[in-house]
């Protein structure tokens, strides 16, 4: 019995041994790694030379074990994605922003063509008046024949200044016609000029909107070239960033999967 007791009692030991061998064999395999792209339970965990991360290719196992070089090329992989989207991003903006500006210049200069159209060929200009009222005597369509027409008068009114010059030259000097033709002589001035300060008007009022469409075809110019040459730069670059995309996300493939 005292020698069946031991043997019993040796069985039980080993069995005993035999599971917790089992047991801590079992616990260390749980946590070793296979092979890289096998699944682990431990996100950053270490295992020898591997490394428990999410699945860079993103097919069942969600964590899988991986090598250095996988991981530094899900990196790479990763920021060619994010200076890709960035790079877009800010080049789509520069460029709205660009045709924004070329558009706005383009009706600008619709805008002043039709101004300077009007003035040059519809506006109705007044250039005399029924005398004591603001009833339109004499007029003219277009700034060019508003000036000549203004030009005209202030030749009339020249002639009329040398007429009353002369006769005044012939009064007694304080007399009452050499008043009055020394009157007229003033009041012929006068409309000489304020005839000449319109035309000083017009010609600036011309001037300024002839100036506008001239600034907004050279800006117009200046802008297509900027917008053209944006898009063309965008589309080299984007062509370029995508390129280097598509080829960090191969070497991420290739390297990802070395050993599957």
């Amino acid at each position: 019995m005292k020698k069946l007791s031991t043997t019993r009692l040796a069985s039980v030991l080993l069995a005993g041994a035999l599971i917790a061998g089992g047991s801590i064999a079992f616990s260390a395999s749980a946590q070793a790694a296979g092979k890289q792209g096998t699944a682990c339970t431990t996100l950053k965990a270490k295992s020898g030379s591997y490394t428990c991360v999410a699945n860079p290719l993103k097919t069942s196992p969600k964590l899988t074990w991986a090598y250095s070089n996988c991981i530094g090329a899900q990196s790479d992989y990763l920021s060619n994605v994010s200076n890709l989207a960035t790079y877009t991003k800010n080049a789509t903006d520069t460029l709205n922003k660009a045709q924004s500006t070329l558009a706005s210049y383009q009706n600008a200069l619709t805008v002043a063509q039709a101004a300077l159209d009007d003035l040059t060929n519809k506006k109705v200009f007044t250039i005399t008046y029924v005398p004591n009222t603001r009833t339109p005597a004499t007029t003219a369509i277009g700034i060019s024949a508003a000036i000549a027409a203004y030009q005209a008068k202030i030749a009339d009114d020249q002639t009329r200044v040398a007429f009353y010059t002369a006769a005044l030259a012939k009064d007694a000097a304080g007399s009452n016609q050499a008043k009055s033709d020394q009157k007229s002589i003033d009041a012929f001035n006068l409309g000489i000029k304020t005839r000449q300060g319109t035309i000083d008007l017009l010609n600036r009022q011309l001037t300024r909107v002839q100036s506008s469409v001239t600034n907004y075809q050279s800006q117009i110019a200046t802008w297509t070239t900027t917008v053209n040459g944006a898009i063309a730069q965008q589309k080299q670059l984007t062509t370029q960033l995508t390129g280097q995309t598509t080829s960090a996300k191969t070497t991420r493939a290739l390297a990802c999967k070395a050993g599957l």
